[in-house]
């Protein structure tokens, strides 16, 4: 049978096969991620009420022309909110179908699109059941009847008892792990685990400290892994290895 006999209503075709080609399960592909298209995409990017809009209450003209290549489509991803009882997350990304120039990189595009103006989070990605017993075999800790019930389901369980979890650069990354038995977390670049208070000039003005989401599963004893894209590129070595032992010392402070 072919692949996109699978595919669900909300996806289309292309982005339903992207997926599916990282190796990610069905249902989780079903739970986190749809096709959007036309203006629906200003409605899961552009709600930050950061944004400066006209009297009317329509976008400035920038931020028009800035957005104006979502319209074309693409696909968009969120999971759970850990910080509000696991709640849906109305923070994701958007893979642009016709992605924008990089303003301060001529020769790139910007892969993907963050909701406009709010503070970046981490994915905590929706589980099929059978992903759950995966992950339970692996780490050796038991899914209980009553965890299985629990209203707040899998990242409560993975809280709650402590269960290592690994943390990795981008979506779908994090998908194709826990397809394959790791609870796996999300964030949106190799810095996005903890932010340096800056000044508006950007200087900075204090310590780094580790993002709410984060935070929040750094608790005692639990084993977590840092899993980042291997680079060849010097400079990228280098400002990957030192994102890695700041969150890490970060991660270690708390837990």
């Amino acid at each position: 049978m072919n692949a996109i006999d699978f595919c669900d209503t909300n996806f289309q075709d292309h982005h339903w096969e992207e997926w599916l080609a990282s190796g990610v399960d069905r249902e989780i592909i079903t739970l986190n991620v749809k096709s959007l298209e036309g203006t629906t995409p200003y409605e899961y990017l552009i709600y930050s009420p950061k944004i400066s809009r006209r009297n009317d209450g329509r976008l400035r003209d920038r931020d028009l022309k800035k957005y104006c290549h979502i319209e074309h489509g693409g696909w968009w991803c969120s999971g759970i909110d850990p910080l509000d009882e696991y709640n849906l997350m109305m923070w994701g990304c958007f893979k642009p179908d016709k992605p924008r120039r990089d303003p301060s990189k001529e020769s790139k595009y910007i892969k993907y699109e963050h909701p406009y103006k709010e503070p970046t989070r981490a994915f905590f990605l929706q589980v099929s059941n059978a992903a759950w017993t995966l992950v339970s075999r692996y780490s050796g800790i038991e899914v209980k009847s009553e965890d299985w019930k629990h209203p707040w389901g899998f990242w409560y369980w993975v809280w709650r008892k402590n269960v290592p979890i690994v943390i990795v650069e981008g979506a779908k990354k994090a998908a194709c792990l826990l397809t394959a038995g790791y609870a796996a977390i999300a964030i949106p670049g190799v810095n996005a685990g903890y932010r340096t208070p800056k000044d508006e000039d950007g200087n900075i003005i204090g310590k780094p400290f580790l993002v709410p989401d984060l935070k929040h599963f750094a608790t005692p004893y639990r084993r977590v892994t840092i899993c980042f894209d291997h680079d060849k590129k010097p400079e990228t070595v280098q400002r990957v290895r030192t994102a890695i032992k700041r969150m890490g010392k970060l991660l270690a402070v708390e837990g």
